[in-house]
């Protein structure tokens, strides 16, 4: 038998599954250039929204490229598998949770703060994917 009712084998099947999963993301991800150019606009985006609302205290730039990553990942997931509507629906309450939870908890701002780095960081992708366009535009 296994750890509380749960066989060691089905843990292992598990696991094997997550790693087979994990390495095939990392190698759709290295040969995915759009990916890493939009990890990068979301982390300069979401670091300047979040030090605008919650000032000195922020966190360290490495935690907020793991927020933008997971952001862009839970964001591409669910373009992938729902209409664009809904998982725009999705993927913008994810990000305010993982704003709220993550950069700005221990800042008093709350949810409204959590909305408010959501829709600068948002408005700052905007103008990063704008000029990003307008870049690859003149120059390919």
């Amino acid at each position: 038998m296994g750890v509380k009712g749960i066989s060691l084998k089905v843990i292992t099947y598990v696991f094997g599954a997550l790693a087979l999963a994990v390495c095939g993301f990392i190698g759709f991800i290295a040969y995915n250039l759009i990916f890493i150019v939009n990890v990068i606009a979301m982390t300069i985006a979401l670091y300047a929204a979040s030090s605008i609302v919650v000032g000195g205290e922020l966190k360290k730039l490495g935690n907020v490229f793991i927020i933008s990553f997971l952001a862009v990942v839970i964001s591409d997931l669910c373009f992938t598998f729902f209409q664009q509507f809904i998982a725009l629906c999705i993927s913008l309450f994810v990000l305010l949770v993982i704003i709220r939870y993550s950069l700005i908890k221990d800042h008093d701002s709350g949810w409204f703060g959590a909305l408010c780095a959501e829709v600068m960081s948002q408005i700052f992708l905007l103008v990063i994917a704008t000029i990003l366009a307008m870049a690859r535009l003149f120059l390919f």
